[in-house]
């Protein structure tokens, strides 16, 4: 999943531990602050505290949670479908798409997805 990918790729640009990445939900608005400390320039206009907070949110309903209800090893190519669901906000889709970036180095591909 793109939130996994993101995650990871924190982990090993900022040298965090996957535990430090996995917070208890009380746990989210402190560590989202933390690493907004860390980022560099170019990542900081990326990740905001709400494409964080989607990244390691994982209470119920939250965009993490919903997507480890789902396939875990998805295609990257599914992966791409899931910036495409139809349930997703202007806002969440938006959040995703810069998600997305950070950690794959480019935009979706919307145009070759078909859904």
């Amino acid at each position: 999943m793109v939130l996994d990918d993101a995650r990871n790729k924190l982990a090993n640009d900022y040298s965090f531990t996957l535990d430090e990445l996995r917070p208890r939900r009380s746990d989210v608005g402190p560590l989202v602050q933390h690493i907004q400390s860390r980022l560099n320039t170019e990542h900081a206009k990326l990740l905001s505290y709400d494409a964080l907070t989607m990244i390691f949110d994982s209470s119920d309903d939250s965009m993490r949670d919903d997507g480890n209800k789902a396939a875990h090893e998805a295609p990257l190519a599914d992966r791409v479908d899931s910036v495409l669901e139809g349930a997703l906000t202007k806002t969440q889709r938006a959040l995703l798409r810069k998600i997305y970036y950070f950690a794959h180095g480019k935009e979706p591909d919307f145009e070759t997805v078909t859904a």
